[in-house]
């Protein structure tokens, strides 16, 4: 089963200490890469979040959002570091006697200084471990749902155009088939024509067959609709065995789909098989589309 780049999860926990909100959301990248928003009160758990994102989203561009309210009232105390206030007046009275510095400390200024101000939302005092845990895993998961509700929708889609691709196929081997019996004929034709008109030509046999081999194989495309079909029905694997990252191996076929469609509209002078080719190489192109936004 496929599964898509594109996700989105969150869940929302609380318990009586503190509600914990996580957001995530994924996009399609050729490699991982994680941008988040992680509050300072989570800090010694940031590593542990980023650890367990990249282990089980693997590729993608994600997006995580970690917000929080404090609902115990205890915890949102603020009080006014004494200790500080005057360590600080103290260093600014010492300055006072330098000439050209300013020796006004109001409080506006005092209070802007760092850790006058302390707070009693210190993580150690607040129970939030378990929910954080809890609500970070059920967000990934939720998109990890998601990404695989849009990777069915995908496979169907890519299963849809590779079933034309076959069907055309199919109508090119039969032309193929046809074009050199009427090529052979057409030569038979024209040799016997050019006798008629000409006596003095004499006919070697084994350097007209030799050259009507050559002149076959390098009009032939059987090889090629052989390789192309074997691509196809290893893509059809993809799509159903194995396991997550297939969307490098799904885009290397892809490129081995062009190489040989791209050889067999070289190789012919049908006008409906040329036709076929650039259906089928518009039906590449859709897959292709959709194979860059797969895990």
């Amino acid at each position: 089963m496929l599964m898509s780049m594109t996700g989105f999860g969150k869940r929302e926990i609380e318990n009586s200490d503190i509600n914990i909100s996580v957001e995530i959301k994924s996009i399609n990248s050729r490699y991982l890469e994680v941008n988040h928003k992680i509050p300072r009160l989570f800090s010694e758990d940031e590593d542990a979040i980023l650890g367990l994102v990249r282990k089980k989203l693997l590729r993608g561009k994600i997006i995580l959002n970690i917000s929080y309210t404090l609902l115990n009232d205890n915890f949102n105390q603020i009080k006014l570091n004494k200790t500080k206030v005057d360590e600080y007046i103290n260093i600014a009275t010492a300055l006072s006697s330098i000439d050209n510095i300013d020796k006004k400390l109001s409080v506006e200024k005092l209070l802007s200084l760092p850790d006058v101000i302390s707070s009693s939302t210190a993580s150690s005092n607040i129970a939030y471990k378990r929910i954080l845990s809890k609500s970070v895993n059920d967000a990934i998961d939720d998109l990890i749902k998601m990404r695989f509700q849009e990777g069915n929708n995908l496979s169907k889609d890519i299963q849809f155009r590779l079933k034309k691709i076959k069907k055309d196929l199919a109508l090119i081997v039969k032309i193929s088939e046809r074009t050199q019996k009427e090529i052979l004929k057409n030569y038979r034709k024209k040799i016997k024509l050019l006798f008629d008109n000409n006596d003095k030509i004499i006919l070697d046999d084994n350097r007209l067959l030799q050259e009507i081999v050559i002149f076959m194989e390098k009009k032939d495309i059987h090889e090629e609709i052989t390789r192309l079909q074997s691509h196809i029905d290893l893509f059809l694997d993809c799509i159903v065995k194995g396991k997550n990252e297939k969307g490098k191996r799904m885009a290397f076929l892809l490129q081995e789909f062009l190489r040989e469609i791209n050889t067999i509209g070289s190789k012919t002078d049908n006008i409906k098989t040329s036709h076929l080719v650039v259906n089928i190489k518009t039906e590449i192109e859709k897959i292709r589309e959709q194979v860059q936004n797969i895990l």
